[in-house]
């Protein structure tokens, strides 16, 4: 193996740091010092914090502390609606409780922890394989989803930091925990589709011990999830919305023209999104997540292909 170069190591770490510091500056200006308020409906104590801990509160990052804080629904996410729906993204919400010792007093900080290396490790791919992938490298650092992910504790920076390994290295573990993470973000291995079994295969288990604990059904998503295609933006139209569309839009006719079933695969999700994503299109964004990371690596990469010097780093 070739040892890395030091001005790839020194560019990605620069990115990665700004990239985290870019978060920490939003998160510092977005908190509130009522968000706590928010967690102390729960039964569950979420400790005392610094108010830049709390910018998930109110939103999907309140309902990942609290299946962090109880990942085996022996107390209050009895009490989540569509919890076989959330719980099929229950990979963040591990990972938060296996780095908080199970301590309820330390999700928070995991969250946050979590988030802020996810981001680092996207920032720092995005440096190092800029002589690989010359200027679209940038496109994976400037991802949306990432950014707003990180700062509401929602588990995008985690699932593009996977999806990233999958792209670049073997995938078979990478896929497994990306099922478990945001499994709708899946669709962008179509290509691969050893991968895509393994993780359909774990996204279902995931489901069924869902149900199994909660004793709930297992078609339980919240209302307006998906639609006829193009429908919901123009239903809930936002600027936003429309440029999610664009992007849609666009990477399936790619995916069609260059017949990469990743990127039809993906295009076609985001073109059915249904009113409850597109009415907050800071939703539709993240759902939309994935796009940047195929488009980093264009529809003609060849999957699992890399830099030799870097292969045996990844999973």
């Amino acid at each position: 193996m070739k040892p890395l170069r030091d001005d790839r190591v020194r560019i990605g770490l620069l990115i990665a740091l700004l990239a985290v510091v870019a978060v920490l500056v939003v998160r510092y200006s977005v908190s509130s010092p009522t968000d706590h308020l928010h967690y102390e409906k729960w039964d569950a104590d979420f400790g005392t914090w610094p108010d830049i801990f709390y910018t998930g509160a109110g939103g999907d990052g309140e309902v990942f502390a609290v299946l962090a804080s109880d990942p085996f629904g022996s107390g209050q996410t009895q009490f989540i609606f569509h919890i076989v729906y959330r719980y099929s993204r229950i990979g963040l919400s591990l990972a938060a409780w296996a780095l908080s010792f199970g301590n309820e007093t330390l999700v928070l900080p995991a969250l946050v922890a979590i988030g802020l290396l996810a981001v680092g490790g996207v920032g720092f791919a995005s440096g190092f394989l800029r002589e690989r992938l010359g200027w679209r490298s940038w496109i994976l650092v400037l991802n949306p989803a990432l950014y707003i992910g990180s700062i509401g504790d929602t588990a995008e920076p985690l699932a593009i930091l996977l999806l990233l390994f999958t792209m670049v290295g073997t995938g078979m573990f990478a896929s497994v925990a990306l099922a478990m993470t945001r499994p709708d973000y899946v669709v962008a291995l179509f290509d691969r589709w050893k991968l895509v079994l393994i993780a359909g295969f774990t996204a279902v288990i995931v489901g069924i011990t869902a149900v199994a604990i909660f004793d709930a059904p297992l078609l339980d998503s919240p209302p307006g999830v998906f639609s006829s295609p193009l429908v919901a933006y123009f239903a809930e139209p936002s600027l936003a919305g429309f440029l999610v569309l664009g992007a849609g839009l666009a990477t399936g006719v790619v995916g069609v023209m260059r017949r990469n079933f990743a990127w039809v695969g993906s295009g076609i999700l985001v073109l059915v999104l249904g009113t409850g994503v597109t009415i907050d299109p800071i939703n539709a964004v993240r759902v939309a997540g994935m796009l940047p990371v195929l488009w980093t690596f264009g529809p003609d990469w060849k999957p699992g292909s890399l830099p030799s010097d870097f292969d045996a780093g990844l999973p």
